[in-house]
C-alpha cells in the first residue's frame, strides 16, 4: 500500500482521540478498539484490503471496523457484523503478512452502499452504508 494511501484521513481517528497502536491499522481510545484499512480503487477498478491476524488480536472486545477509502469515504461497523467473513476456511498465509483474510468491496454509488465480501468466496456478503467525513466524525463521537 502506497504511504499517501495508508495514513489517508487518518486524522478522523487521531482527532477523535484514538491512538494508533505502534505502526499498524489498530487505534485505541479506552476500552474501544478500532482496525482501520486505507484502500484506493486498484488499476482494474476495484476496492480490497487485509485484516492481519496479528491486528485482530490486539482488539479489544468492544471493536469496530473503519475502512478509509480514497478519496473521502468511510464504512464504519461492528467488527462483529463480518465474522462471517473472517473464518479459517477464508483465512490467506502470506510470506510478509501472516494470516490474513481479504476482503473485497462492491459500491452501489447510487444507494451509497457498499457490500463487503471474501476474496475466497463471495457467497458471504456484508452491506454497509457510506458515509462521508462529517457522518463518520458523529458516528465515532458516539462510540
Amino acid at each position: 500500500m502506497a504511504e499517501s494511501t495508508r495514513h489517508h484521513n487518518i486524522q478522523v481517528l487521531t482527532n477523535n482521540g484514538f491512538k494508533q497502536f505502534s505502526n499498524t491499522t489498530v487505534f485505541i481510545k479506552g476500552a474501544i478498539s478500532i482496525i482501520s484499512p486505507s484502500v484506493a480503487q486498484n488499476s482494474t477498478g476495484g476496492y480490497w484490503f487485509d485484516l492481519r491476524r496479528v491486528n485482530l488480536k490486539r482488539l479489544s472486545a468492544d471493536a469496530y471496523l473503519l475502512v478509509r477509502v480514497v478519496p473521502d469515504q468511510f464504512i464504519l461497523m461492528a467488527l462483529s457484523d463480518i465474522e462471517s467473513l473472517l473464518t479459517e476456511e477464508l483465512m490467506d498465509n502470506r510470506p510478509h503478512s501472516g494470516d490474513v483474510w481479504g476482503v473485497k468491496m462492491d459500491f452501489d454509488k447510487t444507494h451509497n452502499k457498499v457490500q463487503l465480501y471474501s476474496n475466497k468466496d463471495s457467497s458471504s456478503k456484508v452491506y454497509s452504508n457510506v458515509l462521508t467525513v462529517d457522518a463518520v466524525t458523529k458516528a465515532l463521537l458516539s462510540l
